[in-house]
């Protein structure tokens, strides 16, 4: 693809009939609202061909369309990432952008049900990587793998702000044929690659909770532990049914992540979300944090080890 930004490009990964959901739409109008990110630098990486539908709703809202071209050039060199790509379509998110923009300053990746309710300026020049705060460590891969690689805690990829030179292809390459690849599900193994990506860099940032925000609607975390980005190993899987409950979730933040289940509240949230936002321009924060503390590790690691035997 001709003519791309390769400074500070917004790509998103989009899925099949992606736009007939609730919320994919609305949360694509919402990403304007990023101030120091033109709507001309958005670009939709598809996991296959868009219909006419879909190609006029891009169209409409200037986004770029990416094509895998390069990529599949480039993977010709590493096999078990080219299956890995071919069989879980997230890790298209880690691959694909840090290819076609691997000159880029820094890339903002961001999902399909994410809001942005503010006029916000993100920390694009600040750290290696940027991340949100998962409710639980959500990882895939071989338990062992906590236990030679430095990895964070509980790491959410509904935006990621990542420098493409931390995208160190050897290693993934080896990180996915070692310890990944052999997992009876790869849900959840992108994030886990992340993990590591940014246990390499000592300019590695978590997003404040204060502003930025999983709200996934599980009873996990109160509003009060989201916000300070708290997480737990250990709370059973009891969710928010009502908008009542789940509405104090919302208050006060400025980018939300409906990550899986929370979805099924987006409608109920949206009249708020489009109707009570600040004043001001907020200015995302991130904080350096640490890697895995010896407890996380053997908590993780049995997470995982369950995971693939039960």
């Amino acid at each position: 693809m001709n003519n791309l930004n390769t400074e500070f490009p917004l790509v998103s990964l989009y899925g099949a009939n992606y736009i007939e959901n609730d919320w994919t739409l609305d949360c694509m109008r919402s990403w304007q609202n990023i101030e120091n990110i033109a709507v001309k630098d958005t670009y939709i990486l598809p996991d296959n061909s868009l219909n006419e539908k879909e190609n006029k709703v891009f169209l409409d809202f200037n986004f770029k369309i990416l094509d895998d071209i390069k990529v599949n050039e480039f993977l010709k060199n590493y096999p078990a990432l080219k299956q890995i790509r071919e069989k879980d379509v997230t890790w298209r998110k880690i691959i694909d952008p840090a290819i076609i923009f691997s000159e880029a300053k820094a890339i903002t990746l961001i999902d399909t049900d994410v809001f942005i309710r503010d006029k916000v300026l993100l920390p694009l020049n600040t750290f290696d990587i940027v991340y949100m705060r998962e409710d639980i460590p959500a990882y895939r891969a071989n338990w062992k793998i906590v236990w030679h690689y430095p990895m964070v805690p509980a790491l959410n990829a509904g935006i990621v702000i990542v420098n493409p030179k931390l995208i160190d292809f050897d290693f993934l390459e080896f990180l996915v044929s070692k310890y990944i690849l052999g997992c009876k599900n790869l849900w959840w193994s992108e994030q886990s690659a992340w993990s590591c990506l940014a246990g390499r860099t000592s300019k590695r940032g978590l997003f404040s909770g204060e502003s930025v925000r999983v709200t996934s609607a599980m009873k996990l975390r109160k509003p009060a532990e989201m916000i300070k980005n708290e997480y737990k190993y250990f709370g059973g899987n009891k969710m928010i049914k009502e908008y009542e409950e789940f509405h104090p979730y919302l208050e006060g933040g400025s980018i939300f992540h409906f990550a899986g289940p929370g979805k099924y509240l987006f409608k109920d949230s949206l009249e708020y979300l489009q109707s009570c936002n600040q004043a001001s321009t907020v200015h995302i924060k991130a904080t350096q944090e640490n890697t895995l503390t010896f407890l996380d590790k053997i908590l993780i690691s049995a997470r995982l080890y369950l995971k693939e035997k039960f």
